[in-house]
């Protein structure tokens, strides 16, 4: 397949797959609303999801540069589809179970950056890693306009659940039958050479190795001699990423804090929240991400987002307010994962990428549980309060970013 073609299908599959991850956004509240204290079983859910994919996340990276990643991308996306058959049950217990058993193949977006930096020549690798940001944004946007669509079918709340669940199993299917369609990226994948199969014993090991938190950042700074500044990006990402817990959070904090916005709501507020980030990631990768400074930007960025979580804290329930605010974040933090992303993609060379990938994958998951452990703690003392963690996290990330080499 040429690599124009194959890159527009990746970045197709990078779309639904989010697509479908965000679909179940504003309904995922029905699932544990029975509960006691709702809004920390849905952050226990999204810890569940993380914390496995502390194994998964450099596993299939590994398995990726051995294998080619063909084979792992199809896994991935028939993991996600039998992830998404659990959820049919409208439970707790389907909810959880969807929680594991989609983190336990929950590779794809690794596996698609380290696609997209196997075909992207060096000038473009920035723009092409950008690109993936602005796809996840637009996944943003479609997954809850089909949640709305969904929705409003029915008034009844266990219909309106099970009609999305139905509609994201028909996306997952249309992502597993398009990823069979896929050729090697990387032409070490290609060279007709077939692999030995996997020891079984070694395999394990590296389940237990990616248990080791402290073991995967050495895996990681073993790589700084040949890949140098790796280990600062992966810093970086690590703060970026305990603030981006509250994109999930804002699910919690629209329904069940001062806002107490329908699943219909929410979905349209995630629809407008995700179309205004497609629209600023797409034209500042398309046309400025040369022209402007990186490190200002982050640095900027930060700054400015912290005293947004400041504003979301303190916005009650004036959802102008809010939508006033995220309108600012879409122009500014929202876009540093794409400028992180396109910075550590610099840094990969052909041989390791998918572990390296897979090495930064897997301490984003343990940032990830980490910040997920610490809102969902906080949010049972005050639905505000882990918006002055999310602020934290952006301060030390515009504070680090001084040390940015430009």
């Amino acid at each position: 397949m040429p690599k124009n073609r194959l890159l527009l299908l990746i970045y197709l599959l990078v779309f639904i797959d989010v697509t479908v991850g965000s679909a179940t956004g504003p309904v995922r509240p029905q699932f544990v609303r029975s509960l006691s204290n709702p809004e920390l079983w849905l952050a226990v859910g999204t810890a569940l999801f993380q914390g496995v994919q502390l194994v998964s996340a450099p596993l299939l990276g590994s398995l990726s540069d051995r294998f080619g990643r063909k084979p792992l991308v199809i896994l991935s996306s028939a993991g996600t589809l039998l992830a998404n058959l659990l959820l049919l049950p409208v439970r707790a217990w389907a909810f959880f179970a969807n929680r594991v058993s989609d983190g336990l193949t929950n590779g794809m977006y690794s596996l698609m950056r380290s696609s997209v930096t196997d075909l992207s020549p060096k000038e473009d690798l920035a723009k092409n890693s950008g690109y993936i940001s602005t796809l996840v944004s637009l996944g943003g946007v479609f997954g809850p306009m089909v949640s709305g669509v969904a929705l409003a079918f029915t008034r009844d709340p266990t219909r309106q659940v099970t009609l999305v669940v139905w509609t994201i199993i028909g996306l997952s299917a249309l992502n597993v039958a398009l990823s069979w369609f896929m050729t090697e990226p990387s032409n070490k994948q290609t060279n007709g050479d077939k692999p030995a199969p996997p020891d079984r014993a070694a395999v394990w090991q590296a389940v237990r190795d990616n248990l080791n938190v402290a073991l995967l950042w050495q895996r990681l700074s073993d790589k700084e001699k040949a890949h140098k500044g790796v280990r600062f990006i992966t810093i970086l990402t690590i703060l970026i990423t305990l603030h981006q817990g509250y994109l999930t959070y804002f699910i919690t904090y629209l329904e069940l804090g001062p806002m107490k916005l329908s699943p219909q709501q929410t979905a349209y507020f995630f629809a407008y929240f995700g179309g205004l980030s497609a629209l600023t990631n797409f034209l500042y990768f398309r046309f400025l991400v040369d022209r402007i400074n990186r490190r200002t930007m982050l640095i900027i960025s930060a700054f400015v987002g912290a005293g947004l979580h400041v504003m979301y804290a303190n916005a009650g329930s004036n959802l102008w307010l809010l939508c006033g605010a995220v309108a600012v974040d879409t122009l500014t933090i929202s876009l540093g994962s794409g400028i992180l992303n396109g910075l550590f993609a610099n840094l990969t060379g052909d041989d390791d990428r998918g572990e390296l990938v897979g090495l930064n994958q897997a301490l984003i998951g343990v940032a990830s549980l980490l910040t997920t452990l610490i809102y969902g703690g906080l949010s049972t003392i005050n639905l505000s309060l882990p918006f002055y963690w999310f602020a934290a996290s952006l301060i030390a990330l515009g504070i680090m970013s001084f040390r940015i080499k430009t």
